[in-house]
């Protein structure tokens, strides 16, 4: 299915808010970044670019790859990222790899990456225990 991005109506003209459906995926990721990185060339310039993910149904690396290319390019640009509404798909890759904090900050409660029990170590197998 494709990608699309359409924006929302925000209370703030500092304030861009965006909501994206679809897969984000190899085939889908480089007109996503075009598309997302045009509201970052507006002028004024917003404070933050709001980024529904609630029709996010699923990403793969390269989807991955392009949120953490999105928020290297509003950093770069001074305007902050605010992942919102995550699909719970999407919520569990960016837990998965490590990415949530980073990309959306507060997310994530302390030590939720963590199984419990593990006080914090890595998943069997990955340090040599079994």
């Amino acid at each position: 299915s494709p990608f699309t991005l359409t924006p929302a109506p925000t209370p703030s003209t500092k304030s861009v808010r965006v909501r994206a459906e679809g897969y984000l995926d190899y085939d889908t990721c480089d007109d996503f970044l075009v598309k997302a990185t045009r509201y970052l060339d507006q002028i004024p310039a917003p404070d933050v670019l709001h980024l529904d993910c609630s029709g996010i149904d699923g990403l793969d690396s390269m989807g991955l790859a392009a949120l953490l290319m999105l928020h290297r390019r509003c950093t770069a640009a001074r305007v902050a990222l605010d992942l919102e509404r995550l699909h719970p798909t999407v919520d569990r890759i960016l837990r998965l790899t490590g990415t949530l904090e980073h990309l959306a900050p507060g997310s994530a409660p302390s030590g939720a990456t963590t199984r419990p029990g593990n006080q914090g170590r890595p998943s069997p197998g990955l340090d040599g225990d079994v």
